[in-house]
């Protein structure tokens, strides 16, 4: 495992910061930029298992989660299950879930099946609120996620652009883990917040959030995931001198909370 990380929270290299690249190679990028954990998106869950556990045995980093299980009003998918399936195969500690259902009850149903599915695994659902999706608020998250038995991610942008304030203390008790990134300019609310998610954040500490009252307030020792989805970034940067800078960035803001 890496050595850089300043005690407290481990770091995780999470899938949107290199896109860029395949699954399995995500895992080698992970491990030679320093961080502890990993984190894949898969589009062919059962195609590309077997690659991402090959990596995962030849390189030292952890498999923090598999990403994206979106919730709607039907039933769980075949690429639903296929995805909590494979996380589990792998040993993932989390599947990172969204909800486009505005019905509580209904993601709350639907949290739950995922839920069973992964009854026994060492993967736990983790629900991620978004002010763009149908779970909108760390309240509702925190509702469907006690009612479901699963856990909160929590992201400091989203929580900005609800209105929430990312230094409010988390609870210890529903939040899995957390992602780190930063805004701009978290003052001025951009007219497609879904664009500004995916596209437009930059590395932590290089912003206006207060990421270092954030990271106080989240209960100790959670994985931190390093969530930096920038086209300026991908445009300009390789993909391991980007995992790099964006590890020693989220250092640099762990170190002001040490």
């Amino acid at each position: 495992m890496a050595d850089h990380t300043p005690p407290g929270h481990a770091l995780s290299l999470s899938a949107g910061c290199v896109l860029d690249l395949e699954p399995a190679e995500t895992v080698g990028i992970a491990a030679a930029s320093g961080y502890d954990l990993v984190g894949v998106r898969l589009a062919n869950p059962r195609a590309q298992r077997d690659a991402v556990a090959r990596a995962l045995a030849d390189h030292p980093v952890g498999l923090l989660d598999v990403e994206v299980v979106r919730l709607g009003a039907d039933p769980l998918t075949d690429h639903d299950r296929a995805l909590a399936e494979t996380a589990a195969d792998l040993g993932a500690r989390f599947l990172l879930t969204v909800s486009d259902e505005p019905d509580e009850d209904v993601t709350t149903a639907r949290v739950a099946e995922l839920v069973d599915l992964l009854r026994g695994a060492p993967t736990r659902v983790a629900l991620e609120p978004m002010r763009f999706t149908g779970v909108r608020t760390r309240e509702a998250a925190e509702r469907v996620a006690r009612a479901a038995g699963a856990t909160v991610l929590l992201d400091p942008l989203h929580l900005h652009r609800t209105g929430d304030d990312p230094a409010r203390p988390a609870d210890r008790a529903l939040t899995g883990y957390a992602q780190l990134t930063d805004l701009a300019d978290p003052g001025t609310t951009p007219p497609d917040l879904a664009h500004e998610a995916r596209h437009d954040r930059v590395p932590p500490g290089h912003g206006g959030l207060d990421l270092g009252a954030f990271v106080a307030g989240l209960p100790p020792a959670v994985p931190l995931a390093v969530e930096v989805q920038s086209d300026r970034l991908r445009a300009t940067t390789a993909p391991l001198e980007r995992a790099l800078m964006l590890r020693l960035a989220a250092e640099t803001v762990l170190r002001g909370t040490a």
